[in-house]
């Protein structure tokens, strides 16, 4: 082995001390390898030589604490060699095994191991894997939801938050909220401190403008900095038509100037108060000036370009300022009530969640972080006198990847190091791509502009030191990375500047030149659908065929400083989501007997093998299942045709499928075979171990021949042997079943986490995330026109760290959902944040490339985007155009455009794009006659546009719950979209009723009751036990209902004249044409479908009295207003009965239970 001989930055990182250090180490810069031999250093040093078991190495996973643990030893080893005789080396040896080398969860555990006592927790605690975790969470959520809806009063706002924010026909959508909150809380060292300002900060207190506000700064700030650019673009296009031709400067410097004023305006006035920011908000765009046959189009073309990028850029920015002050803060104001009590149900569930782990002996992966940090920081952030014990022992902590560390660790580090003066951080902000696991890439960048370099800082002062060289790839990628974030990467745009500090230098040594990094650009039909298969086939088959001809062509890489010709283990795909398109990306591969690497591109759980065993698993535990029973069916191994598959749908239309199988099973043929089958597998599912029953499985199916006689045979047969190791794997766990090993495996699935087998003379394909510290000769980087995932900016209420809660707020009378001011400002903050993210992400995928680099997309008319693009292209790029982009690609674009000797790229057209047809000759000059009716038709305007939006049907009650259930951009009252199916729950009886439930229980126990006994004492709850004996309660739902308060209605002079009506209707259902304009303003004369159920009504001799009783948690105070939220139920109710039975509807009554309040609807029905 050669010997290690450092440069000039790498020697400064292994020898600096005297005060802490911050390694910014680039991509391929040997950061390992530093680390490395500055440990070494500490245990070799002639005159203060150090112990391992001092040290406290941190690294991002398992398997770095391994490879650095393995280097560790090499290194003592061949000092050890050198010197046979060195007691101290011998001792380092020995040690290497036992050394705290690991991750931080490793650190945390044994930290808690010792010091149990002080938390209460049991010495022999275990840590939960995540499936355990979910598990009692549930079970935890649901228990504190329950209390909450049987003591609504007791938690003020939980009405709200339940009505509004968690509205739905069950709570699923209120737990998600409250898990995704709970989740992104953890990235606090003290999450309910957090918690408990945020309510404090929803209050408002003090707050007179919503400039005063921190969204209000946010937005404002972030408005100020894109009008001052775009001020700035507009002053450029005048000085550039000053410098043109004149009738050009005449015809559109005017309006530009204008613009350009206006912006101006308005930045100044950003920096007062918020209602004069809005008043100008409105910028002007006065009409460019009449010009014919421009004497220069080119100029012309650019000028009208960048206007409309400006005017764009601006729209977007000024609809931020659509409302008053006043109304943002009313707004705000009226969603705290259901914050807080949100924030109160998270910290509730949190501290029921807590007290389950603890009777378990459990604790997670977040209990490891944040108790070791409660045992080592005081609630001010100051180490504890325990964290002072702790390090005592430690000469120098050392952490790897220190741009991924979160809040909680790193004051867990900074806790035990000496007040960080023995701390040792190595990392990369440009390479920080794990924000979503809490990540928190400003503490690096924070430490990053603070500390001076090592060479000017004094004694006991951090210091920082600069890796630059990369000795990873060749110069031609280094280049092109340069100039791709050169022109792109900046402090608001991957939150670090790309500046000399940041650049690449060429460390390796390549003989010779190769083409420079390539992005092709694939033009396709399919437009703006990412998941369109024809768009990603097409672009994978493109890769597959590129990758063949690299191989064909006997390419050259280097491997040990030898050339040798490719192979496809050179190799690799990477993809923004590989379990998205990865299996499509395989198939291309495929098709072109292109071997792919073991475990790579999510090519696992879809390959038809595994899947096939999957649903059989699936049907053997349940066979009423259609879906999978289907597949099986459908399968090679079983092989029915789709005409046998209609057959047997045919022997039985109404049931389900499994018992139309059966039917067909009586005569024999493919069904019986299958059912004996079936049978036989089932009914040794319970007495067979797992790894067992997979195997006869594969038996049974002769799933080894036939995956042998298939294409990529080989694979396919190693992908039978790893579902048969995971069946091994489940049952070691302790865990039995086919039920839980079918769960656990789509959980697998669904998480992406496929098996590797290490295979390498394939192409790897894989997600860049799993890239991150990998190499590879060849890289392609795909499906960079994938657009940007904004999905997390959609949520109900969206959560930052600093910046807290953002909801959205409903209008009643409008019935729409609209941003609060809150959501408007996290919306910026994380968007901007998402697109930083990518940029490092894009950093991360590029520097993976030794020698060659390609980079693909797919998009609609790629020259057109060139074009329009190339308008705005310099280098750097300016962030307020960047984040005009919808993907990486444009990113790209501009940066060839930018830097185009750095980067090349070209134009594909889809090979299957039809050809042009021949040019056909001028047409005749049209007559004026029929271009006169041809314009008269053209002008056609439909004559009732208002009745396009209306629904053709809608339900009584959607006119009351579709208020808060409305899209944000839908902006009036539109048909409900599809929902999503939800899965049977069989096991409801083991869980507390939903609010939902309970609701439904009470309305059947008030449609079957005989009214005249419910009356009497004790009445109601002989009449509720009836009915549960009867089968029309389950003994859940019995219980469920509170008798005492149907007696209440009963007594009531309502339920008098109820029990007194010769007929009383119960549970009447109607479904009725009526005029759309009862409940559409603007409906004309168009009718829609009413459908619904009315609870009770009864007919006395001067008309109808309607009577709907609601189970809501409310006081008898509160029910005046909650009435108003029914109105428009309560009087489409009224239309519908009338309309049915031609009678009038005299009276309406809301009956509350809870309270025993009725409430007459006042208003004219």
């Amino acid at each position: 082995m050669a010997e290690f001989a450092p440069t000039e930055s790498q020697r400064a990182a292994i020898e600096t001390r005297g005060g802490g250090v911050l390694v910014s180490a680039a991509a391929g810069s040997g950061k390992t390898k530093v680390l490395t031999e500055r440990l070494l250093g500490y245990l070799t040093d002639p005159d203060d030589p150090k112990d391992l078991d001092s040290f406290l190495v941190i690294t991002f996973t398992r398997a770095a604490a391994a490879e650095l643990r393995s280097r560790i030893m090499d290194g003592v080893g061949r000092a050890l060699a050198e010197n046979p005789d060195n007691r101290r080396l011998r001792r380092q040896n020995a040690l290497c095994q036992s050394a705290q080398i690991g991750t931080i969860h490793s650190f945390c555990q044994k930290v808690l191991r010792e010091n149990c006592h002080l938390l209460g927790l049991a010495p022999d605690f275990r840590v939960a894997d995540d499936d355990r975790a979910n598990a009692m969470k549930e079970s935890a959520l649901t228990r504190v939801l329950e209390r909450r809806y049987q003591n609504m009063d007791d938690y003020p706002g939980f009405q709200l938050l339940a009505d509004t924010v968690g509205a739905g026909r069950d709570d699923s959508r209120l737990e998600a909220l409250v898990m995704n909150l709970h989740g992104k809380m953890q990235c606090h060292a003290r999450p309910e401190k957090w918690a408990e300002a945020q309510t404090e900060g929803l209050k408002l207190i003090g707050a007179s403008d919503a400039g005063q506000t921190v969204w209000g700064r946010e937005i404002m700030s972030a408005a100020k900095k894109t009008a001052e650019y775009w001020a700035g673009e507009m002053d450029e296009l005048v000085r550039a038509l000053a410098a043109g031709n004149v009738k050009i400067y005449s015809a559109y410097s005017p309006s530009v100037q204008d613009t350009a004023a206006g912006l101006r305006d308005f930045a100044r006035a950003l920096e007062g108060e918020w209602d004069k920011a809005r008043e100008l908000a409105a910028i002007p765009f006065p009409r460019l000036g009449s010009l014919r046959d421009s004497p220069d189009p080119e100029l012309s073309e650019y000028v009208k370009a960048r206007r409309d990028e400006c005017k764009k850029s601006v729209k977007a920015f000024a609809e931020q300022f659509a409302e008053s002050s006043e109304k943002l803060l009313v707004d705000m104001r009226r969603t705290a009530p259901a914050m807080a009590a949100l924030l109160a149900l998270v910290l509730d569930f949190d501290r029921e969640f807590s007290k389950d782990k603890r009777r378990a002996g459990l604790v997670d992966f977040n209990d490891l972080e944040h108790l070791t940090a409660r045992l080592t920081a005081d609630e001010n952030g100051l180490p504890t006198p325990l964290a002072r014990e702790l390090s005592q022992r430690y000469t120098e902590i050392m952490v790897d990847e220190y741009q991924d560390v979160s809040e909680v660790q790193d004051l867990i580090f900074r806790s035990v190091s000496k007040d960080g003066k023995n701390l040792f951080m190595v990392g990369d902000v440009k390479q920080a791509i794990y924000r979503f696991r809490l990540a928190d890439p400003a503490i690096f960048t924070a430490k990053y502009d603070s500390y001076k370099d090592s060479s000017a800082a004094a004694e006991g002062e951090p210091r920082r030191v600069l890796l630059r060289e990369n000795f990873r790839s060749r110069r031609e990628i280094i280049d092109g990375a340069n100039g791709i974030f050169a022109a792109c990467m900046s402090r608001d745009m991957g939150e670090v500047d790309y500046d000399d500090a940041a650049a690449l230098r060429c460390g390796a040594g390549y003989p010779g030149t190769v083409p420079p990094p390539e992005l092709l650009l694939i033009d396709t039909p399919a437009g703006d659908d990412d998941e369109a298969p024809d768009k990603v086939l097409n672009e994978a088959r493109v890769t597959a065929a590129m990758i063949k001809k690299l191989v064909d062509e006997g390419t050259e890489v280097f491997d040990k400083g030898a050339a040798r010709p490719m192979n496809y283990g050179d190799a690799a795909i990477l993809l923004r989501s590989a379990t998205a398109v990865g299996g499509v990306y395989r198939r291309a591969l495929s098709e072109l007997g292109i071997p792919v690497g073991s475990g790579q591109g999510g090519g696992f759980f879809t390959s038809i093998e595994v899947s096939c065993v999957m649903s059989l698993l699936a049907v053997i535990d349940n066979p009423r299942q259609d879906v999978p029973l289907i597949a099986v069916l459908r399968s090679p191994a079983v092989g029915f045709t789709a005409d046998e598959l209609s057959a047997v749908r045919g022997c039985d239309k109404r049931s389900d499928y499994y018992t139309a199988l059966k039917k067909a099973a009586e005569n024999g043929g493919k069904a019986g075979a299958f059912m004996e089958l079936l049978a036989r597998l089932r009914d040794a599912a319970p007495d067979t171990e797992l790894g067992e029953f997979i195997w006869r499985i594969y038996n049974e199916l002769d799933l080894p021949a036939l995956c042998s006689a298939m294409t990529d045979g080989g694979t396919r047969l190693q992908n039978l042997m790893l579902l048969f190791e995971y069946a091994k794997k489940f049952e070691a766990t302790g865990y039995r079943g086919v039920h839980r090993f079918v769960q656990w495996l789509r959980r697998l699935a669904d998480r992406g986490q496929e098996p590797d087998t290490g295979g390498a003379q394939g192409v790897a394909i894989m997600s860049v995330h799993r890239s991150k510290g990998l190499e590879f000769p060849v890289v392609f980087l795909c499906d960079t026109g994938r657009r940007f995932n904004r999905q997390d900016s959609r949520s109900t209420v969206l959560v930052h760290p600093a910046l807290g809660l953002g909801p959205k707020t409903t209008d009643l009378e409008k019935r729409i959902e609209y941003p609060t001011l809150a959501r408007t400002a996290i919306k910026l903050r994380t968007d901007r944040e998402m697109l930083s993210e990518e940029m490092r992400l894009l950093y991360v995928a590029v520097t993976r490339a030794k020698e060659r680099l390609y980079i693909t997309a797919s998009m609609k008319d790629p020259a057109a985007q060139v074009e329009k693009l190339r308008a705005g292209a310099s280098s750097p790029a300016p962030p307020e155009l960047l984040r005009q982009a919808q993907c990486p690609a444009q990113w790209l674009i501009y940066a060839a455009l930018a830097n185009g000797i750095k980067l090349d790229y070209k134009v594909r057209e889809d090979e299957n794009k039809p050809t042009a047809e021949p040019a056909e000759p001028p047409a005749p000059k049209p007559d004026e006659k029929i271009m006169a009716e041809l314009q008269r038709r053209l002008n056609f305007a439909y004559p009732h546009a208002a009745a396009v939006s209306l629904p053709s049907k809608v339900t009584a009650t959607e006119l009351k719950s579709r208020l808060s259930d409305i899209d944000p951009e839908s902006g009036v009252l539109a048909p409900r979209p599809f929902g999503e199916f939800r899965a049977p729950d069989f096991s409801k009886s083991a869980r507390p009723l939903t609010g939902a439930r309970r609701g439904t229980a009470t309305h059947i126990a008030l449609q079957y009751m005989d009214f005249a006994g419910a009356i009497q004492p004790g009445g109601a709850a002989r009449e509720i036990k009836r009915l549960a004996d009867s089968g029309l309660l389950s003994p859940e739902e019995a219980e469920a209902v509170d008798a005492k308060a149907i007696e209440t209605l009963m007594s009531s002079p309502l339920g008098g004249r109820m029990r007194a009506a010769e007929k009383l209707n119960r549970e009447f259902r109607f479904s009725v044409l009526l005029p759309a304009e009862n409940f559409f303003p603007g409906g004309g004369e168009d009718e829609l479908l009413l459908q619904g159920a009315v609870d009770c009504w009864f007919e006395e001799a001067d008309g109808v009295v309607i009577v709907d009783y609601k189970t809501d948690s409310v006081t008898a105070e509160e029910t005046a207003g909650r009435a108003e939220f029914y109105a428009p139920q309560l009087r489409a109710y009224a239309l519908a009965v009338t309309a049915v039975t031609g009678k009038p509807v005299k009276e309406a009554f809301l009956y509350f239970l809870r309270p025993g309040k009725a409430v007459k609807m006042e208003k004219k029905l």
